[in-house]
This record gives structure tokens, sequence and C-alpha cells, in this order.
């Protein structure tokens, strides 16, 4: 029998980019998209006869739960951190091993913000970790996932995730993506109908400009791991195509995957958005400098989030057959151009009042169009 799949956070950049290579591996399955906007569900059923589009939001649980109880599969690349949508959705899986005896799949998205420490931007963090067993001889050592403490960012989301696994209802599965770079081109932001671009070098890139020079926290000393986005989503069908199988394959517990292909220290990132506003005549310098306590509060509501380390390395991943096409750092470094072109041309991030809008995390704003990304000039 074809597989069905909801599948929640199909406007979103990861979220665009994951549906198209999922429905891409699996031919047969029939997908149930969930959205807000009328406009964008049409678009969705018009541009793959596969997929159902369903007017809701991830904040009405009963009717998710419901949505999840008539799925084989749910795959959430919508919110890392909704803790009561995601019990929401595990008690809609936990109904339908109640009613069929076969454990449905949860494929669910968290973040590297999970390993995030407070350096503030001013030293490289030592720690670093693996999606799979722990490491303790290599150089430097690698820590599991298990070591991370339950009030680490995003970890008490993952963790009822792992417990539903451990009660033998449902199958789970965790993607972790780093910083993830690169334009999504997919058929639904082609056509509009998803966010095509990532949320922290928009971020800097509005402070840069609103600011009139780059910005960076502390040093920028601080390192992340980067991923460009399709082949982050070449990870999700991997995962999909594994937990589909017979026999689960790794999972729970043991179901953590790194999307993780390359390391940047912070610093690289500011002087490569610097250099380009530079050259846009957007800054007075191509010069980063630290944002003092003032402005963080007015940019990022006093967050020094991205002045944290976050150090993953996919072993685990790899292990799966994950052979990202962009791997290292040099690709990242060079879409950099592109992506503050790109901000700067749709002139992004701005609200109905013309003015950036900035908050205590990367801010992800809509340009105010029904279905919503086209050029500010459009």
């Amino acid at each position: 029998m074809p597989r069905s799949i909801l599948f929640l956070g199909a406007t979103g950049y990861i979220g665009s980019s994951v549906l198209a290579a999922i429905l891409k591996a699996d031919p047969s399955a029939s997908v149930t998209v969930v959205a807000r906007k009328a406009s964008v569900l049409a678009g969705f059923e018009a541009a793959d006869p596969r997929i159902k589009a369903v007017q809701g939001s991830l904040d009405d649980h009963s009717a998710l739960a419901k949505l999840a109880e008539a799925h084989d599969v749910v795959i959430n690349t919508a919110d890392a951190d909704g803790l009561e949508s995601t019990k929401a959705i595990l008690r809609g899986l936990k109904a339908r091993h109640a009613a069929t005896g076969t454990r449905p799949i949860l494929i669910h998205t968290s973040g590297t913000g999970v390993l995030s420490d407070d350096a503030a931007g001013e030293y490289a963090g030592s720690e670093v970790f693996t999606d799979a067993e722990a490491e303790p001889s290599a150089t430097p050592p690698l820590l599991p996932i298990s070591a991370l403490k339950p009030a680490r960012f995003h970890r008490v989301v993952d963790l009822e995730i792992e417990g539903a696994d451990r009660a033998g209802y449902v199958y789970t599965y965790i993607i972790i993506p780093s910083t993830i770079y690169g334009i999504s081109s997919t058929v639904f932001s082609d056509k509009g109908l998803a966010n095509p671009q990532s949320q922290q070098v928009p971020h800097m890139t509005r402070i840069g400009i609103e600011r009139g020079v780059p910005a960076q926290f502390g040093q920028g000393l601080n390192l992340w791991p980067n991923v460009e986005v399709h082949d982050l989503a070449d990870l999700y069908a991997l995962v999909y195509d594994a937990a589909t199988k017979p026999g689960p394959g790794d999972h729970g517990a043991n179901g953590y995957y790194f999307g993780a292909s390359g390391e940047h220290s912070l610093r690289q990132l500011y002087e490569a958005i610097g250099a380009e506003l530079f050259a846009l005549g957007l800054v007075s310098t191509p010069e980063p400098r630290t944002l003092d306590k003032a402005e963080l509060q007015r940019f990022t509501a006093g967050s020094v989030y991205l002045g944290s380390n976050s150090r993953a390395r996919a072993i685990h991943s790899a292990r799966l057959g994950w052979k990202p096409k962009n791997a290292g750092n040099d690709p990242f470094l060079a879409s950099i151009k592109e992506d503050v072109d790109w901000t700067v041309s749709h002139d992004r991030g701005r609200g109905a009042d013309g003015k950036f809008a900035f908050g205590p995390g990367p801010v992800r704003v809509e340009d105010g169009a029904e279905g919503g990304w086209k050029l500010a000039s459009a």
C-alpha cells in the first residue's frame, strides 16, 4: 500500500526543500500538507497531484492529533521547540498504533542549537558532539548526544520524542541541522509558495545595513557547523528511506542524525557579509565591529545566541550513506554573496511599516504578499 505522510512546515525553507526530496524518494506516497493561507494551499495541490492541502496550524492540538492519527508517517520541519504540538502529534501516533497494531513513524527536526554554549563570541569551544557513539580517543574527543542536559535548547522536545519511541508505539528519528545556507530551488519555492532562504545570514545582513557597519558578536571566535540546503534535504530522504524499509534502522535514542558538512568561525561569516555590504555601498567599512550592549538590546533583545559555539560531527549520517555535495567551508563562504544580494534585492525582513524587524533570534518576516516571497519591486 502507498504510504500516507503528514508533512508539517512545507512553506518553510527546510520544509519545502525536504518535501521535494521526499516526493522524489517515494513516488507512490500521498502527502498531506498543512498551511494557514488558502492561496498557498491551492498552490501546493496544483504543484503536485500527490499533495492534499489542509488549512490549519500547529496551535490546534486536537486537529493536529487527528491528522497524525490518520497517517503512516509524520515529518515535522515546522517547529523544533513546540512541546505541546509535539505531544499532540505523539498522541495521534499512539492512537494509530493502538488501532492498527503497526508502529507509525515520526521524523522530527531539531537543530544544532541544542549544542550551543555561552561563549558570546569570545572563544572557540572545545566540546564536540557526534550523532553516533562517543569517541573519547578522537582528536578532539567526541561526546554523545546523551551527554546533553535536559535544559539545553531544543532538548526537552527531543527527549519527549525519545520517550515515545522507548514506549514502543512509534519509531522516531531526529534530524539536527546546523547553519543552513544556499537559496533553495524547488517547485514550491520557485512558485513563491515557500521561503527559499535561511535565517542567520539575512539576520546579520539586516543588522549591518541598519547600523551602517557590519556586525559581530564578541570577537567572532565561536564555531558553528554548516550544511547546504539541498544536501540537507538529501539527508532527510535517506532517513525516510531507512525508516520505511523492513526493519526500522536506528531509531529513538540511537536515531539522531546531524546535518553538518563544514565548520566555520563566525568571524569568517561576519567578514564575508561585511565585504559584500561594503561592495554594495550599504556600510561605511567592510570591517565587522562588535555589537555593544545597547545594540544587542535593540537588535536581539539582549541575546548573544549567535555568539555561541555549536560543534558537531555527522558520523551517523555518513554511515547511513549521506555524502553532501558541498562539503567543507569553501562552498559556505562562497554562498554568502548570493545570500546577501538576495536579502537586499528582495528587501527581505521588512515589516508592513517598511522597517526591519529584529528580535531575540533570527527573525523571518514575510514581505506581506499572499504567498509571499516576491521581489519588493514587483
